[in-house]
């Protein structure tokens, strides 16, 4: 019988093994949604979903800037060169508006840039929105998981975690056995 390290370490070898596969996947499994949970500031570069999505967010930016320096962007890419930066960083730290945000201009602009090389905006577009829908599905699972364990204070009625001894607003005293009533 293996133990729970090795089961572990078989786990991470065959999801990096699939990695280039799983960017055409939008649908993420139970199991695998909740490895990126559970794991979600330890996974790798290449395992965690949201990391892949601000390193692909990134890898454009260095693509623009490359293109622009050479004169094959105008220089008013640039505009989009920095926002895609600015997505990439919130992308990273795990906010679900930058995610949407993301899927919206990485549509829009692909469909403008749709009459030059379709087959191949196409293929970027849905490796893009696969690996931003994944990084949403993790961060929503993480949010819903962060709301449950939330209780409300009797006095001011904010809403703190259950493992907190203060209310963060009014500084009342939580109920040792977490019931706040």
């Amino acid at each position: 019988m293996e133990n729970q390290g090795t089961q572990s370490q078989n786990m991470e070898k065959k999801q990096s093994g699939k990695f280039f596969i799983n960017l055409f996947r939008w649908k993420m499994n139970e199991e695998e949604l909740k490895r990126q949970v559970e794991n979600y500031n330890t996974l790798g570069l290449f395992q965690s979903a949201r990391k892949v999505a601000a390193t692909l967010f990134i890898l454009s930016v260095c693509v623009s800037i490359f293109f622009i320096i050479n004169g094959e962007f105008p220089e008013y890419a640039l505009i989009d060169t920095i926002l895609f930066a600015i997505l990439a960083i919130f992308i990273y730290k795990g906010k679900k508006i930058a995610m949407i945000i993301g899927m919206i201009l990485w549509t829009i602009e692909k469909i403008y840039l749709l009459s030059s090389y379709p087959i191949i905006q196409i293929i970027w577009w849905t490796i893009y929105m696969g690996a931003l829908w994944q990084a949403y599905q993790v961060e929503k699972a993480r949010a819903s998981i962060k709301k449950s364990s939330m209780i409300f204070c009797r006095k001011c009625g904010a809403q703190i975690e259950s493992d907190s001894k203060f209310c963060v607003r009014c500084g009342e005293k939580i109920i040792s056995d977490n019931q706040n009533i």
